[in-house]
């Protein structure tokens, strides 16, 4: 067993570690979304968007979502890759974060934090998989 200092070092680097992922996917998100916005500003002369489905998040899941547009991301306008792009990084920052976690419990082998958060990464995973 290690003594109490290095356990709260420890935590602390998880701290930080996660806080850093936190704030690096927020920011990456409103750039992107930032972007998004001005290019469709430039494209279009206007902000509003439309009901046309075209703008609509399709798939069977999240995770095919991603794929279909990587796929697409070629021909698609560009405003809206971005803006998707924004969105899609947002929806994954506290996927991530919950994914270091497990990663980090499991290299220091904390089997009982590794088990409740590999718990909460399956259902996280199940919920985005479902849609």
């Amino acid at each position: 067993m290690k003594p109490l200092k290095t356990d709260m070092k420890d935590e602390s680097k998880l701290e930080t570690g996660i806080s850093y992922l936190l704030i690096c996917g927020v920011t990456l998100s409103l750039l992107l979304e930032a972007m998004g916005l001005v290019l469709y500003y430039l494209t279009y002369n206007r902000i509003s968007m439309s009901n046309d489905p075209a703008m609509y998040i399709r798939g069977h899941d999240f995770f095919s979502f991603i794929l279909q547009q990587l796929q697409n991301a070629a021909t698609q306008n560009a405003a809206i890759l971005f803006m998707t792009a924004g969105i899609v990084v947002l929806i994954l920052t506290p996927y991530l974060r919950v994914a270091a976690s497990v990663v980090f419990f499991a290299w220091e082998k904390n089997s009982k934090f590794v088990v409740i958060t590999l718990f909460v990464l399956i259902i996280v995973s199940l919920s985005l998989a479902l849609h």
